[in-house]
């Protein structure tokens, strides 16, 4: 990638931001995460009897004074969330001024920084076609430098097929899944969403909380087009030429309104998260729409 992703403006506020999961962690290492495992940690979670072998400075006195006999408190232990980022890498998605792959690099880049600083796991995936690049997983603070490395030297082009692709992801425990893509395919409207709701219910079926980051450029929410003009499909390069009237423009909005509004309720129906992005926003107006949804929350 030739344009610069990561700057100083970039990282603004970053860190005064966590992200929120629904999902109960198990099992992974220590992190900042509820878990369903009983530890001892701060935050109390429940009692049990007590029996030979347990801590006793974990008894609870107050309680033997009332029942006369000995129970131990058990804490909440906290875990690390795992996310994995998933990035559409085709064509359709190096368009746009600004380019929609540099706002998924950035919103990727995001998203991951925001976990590795909340001492979770993150694993980015590249679709290719209907085939899929996992990196490896990145933790703590100091794999952002390696993880921002392998956003830049992602490529993107030709065509994708998400629900294809993203069953080559391995998914070894409950987290969070963030899929960043344009959400274009060469099918019908009814097929596109058909395609997103397997993907939906394919992720929650692995025990994922989903996040779908729809992006789109400036000129694909509001085309400012005029005459007779070649319009080439960026996945497969097909040209067809239109003649660019009002009424085929508004014609457009309403179907591209249609779509928009057809996968944010099949995404509420299945209990993921949408939030529709477009490529010229700033990572702060993101984080305000994370806000307002519910999936990020300020400290």
């Amino acid at each position: 990638m030739e344009e610069k992703i990561f700057d100083s403006s970039f990282f603004n506020g970053l860190g005064r931001v966590k992200l929120i999961t629904r999902v109960t962690m198990q099992g992974g290492r220590s992190g900042m995460r509820k878990s369903a495992a009983k530890g001892s940690s701060v935050e109390f979670a429940d009692f049990r009897e007590y029996v030979p072998g347990d801590d006793i400075r974990r008894i609870d006195w107050n309680t033997y004074g009332r029942m006369d006999k000995l129970f131990v408190k058990l804490f909440v232990e906290e875990k690390e969330a795992y996310y994995s980022v998933i990035i559409d890498t085709s064509g359709s998605m190096d368009f746009g001024m600004p380019l929609k792959r540099i706002c998924a690099a950035r919103l990727a880049g995001a998203v991951s920084y925001m976990a590795l600083n909340n001492l979770d796991r993150v694993r980015l995936s590249a679709i290719y076609g209907d085939s899929i690049l996992n990196s490896s997983d990145f933790t703590g603070r100091q794999g952002f430098n390696k993880l921002a490395a392998w956003l830049g030297r992602l490529e993107f082009k030709g065509k994708t097929d998400l629900y294809k692709s993203i069953r080559g992801i391995p998914f070894k425990q409950k987290g969070v899944t963030v899929i960043i893509s344009d959400l274009f395919s060469n099918n019908t409207t009814a097929e596109n969403i058909e395609n997103i709701s397997d993907t939906i219910k394919y992720l929650k079926y692995m025990k994922q909380e989903v996040l779908i980051l729809h992006v789109l450029s400036p000129e694909e929410m509001e085309p400012g087009l005029e005459g007779t003009i070649g319009l080439e499909d960026a996945e497969t390069g097909d040209i067809i030429r239109v003649t660019a009237t009002s009424r085929l423009c508004k014609e457009y909005k309403r179907v591209l309104d249609r779509f928009i509004n057809s996968t944010k309720e099949c995404a509420k129906h299945y209990q993921a998260h949408y939030i529709p992005v477009c490529s010229n926003e700033t990572i702060d107006a993101f984080i305000y729409k994370g806000i307002k949804s519910g999936q990020l929350e300020n400290f």
